[in-house]
């Protein structure tokens, strides 16, 4: 049933849109970092080195990624919650619900068949997404990632937290207010997530109440930790974060506990949206 639910996704018209965009979001970040890699072959002698001197490859190599991780992670996003609250509505909606509960299976197992599939189709597209971004990014300025396990762990982390959410609003509200909740607090989270990166460069100097705001949007919603997590494994290992990009980027690891943190949080919500179906009649 989870296989049928990825072969209907497959076929979906968002589904493809999100394969081309990544296509030409791929495309054009090897156009613009091969063209900003030719620049500095094309300088003069005294030019290049002063270039070496105020951005080296490893500093060059983390602006790239820390300009094209929003605007992927944007386009993740986006189809994470455009195809995570149409799974379960659309089955229920078009009368397909009774068949599956009819068969020898358990509700838990239809309820996590057709909801993982937004998921695994995402993290899949991510993984493209992202892997391509530091691939080429290391061709044109070769350099050594922080920590790649780590890409792989956040990145699940991140992508559980919107599913979750949207899974189970999608069971609650309509469609597109279901969408629109979980947009809002996506884009909340990453507005303060960059807050608190920059509290962490200058602790203790934030005034009280944006740091009271700050430490509970991130906790009420902890997707952007696990978006932290995948930008600090892919950035160079000897870059330096400077505080112009640190609202951008990250200032230190993403702690375990805040990884552990957002799975817990995900798995509270995919609970509550289990019980929430398993009480529904069709």
């Amino acid at each position: 049933m989870f296989l049928n639910s990825i072969e209907q996704l497959l076929r979906r018209k968002i589904v493809l849109t999100a394969v081309i965009a990544t296509v030409a979001f791929l495309g054009l970040y090897w156009w613009g970092i091969s063209a900003a890699s030719s620049a500095e072959l094309h300088m003069g002698h005294g030019q290049a080195d002063m270039a070496v001197d105020m951005l080296g490859s490893a500093d060059a190599a983390l602006a790239a990624i820390i300009t094209a991780g929003p605007l992927a992670a944007t386009l993740v996003t986006a189809l994470i919650i455009v195809i995570g609250s149409t799974m379960l509505p659309e089955e229920i909606g078009q009368g397909r619900m009774p068949f599956w509960l009819s068969l020898p299976q358990t509700r838990l197992k239809v309820y996590l068949s057709i909801g993982l599939a937004p998921l695994a189709v995402s993290y899949a597209l991510s993984v493209i997404l992202f892997g391509g971004i530091l691939l080429m990014t290391m061709i044109y300025f070769p350099f050594t990632p922080r920590n790649i396990p780590l890409v792989f762990v956040s990145m699940f982390s991140w992508l559980t937290v919107v599913w979750a959410a949207v899974m189970l609003l999608s069971l609650v509200v309509k469609k597109i207010a279901s969408m629109l909740i979980v947009f809002f607090l996506s884009s909340v989270a990453t507005l303060f997530g960059g807050v608190y990166e920059m509290m962490r460069m200058f602790p203790g100097e934030a005034p009280k109440a944006i740091e009271t705001i700050t430490h509970t949007v991130i906790y009420a919603f902890p997707a952007d930790r696990g978006y932290r997590g995948v930008i600090y494994g892919l950035i160079p290992a000897d870059a330096v974060i400077t505080e112009n990009l640190a609202f951008f980027g990250v200032t230190a690891s993403v702690p375990s506990l805040h990884l552990i943190y957002a799975y817990l949080w995900s798995l509270v919500l995919l609970s509550i949206g289990y019980w929430k179906f398993r009480s529904m009649d069709f």
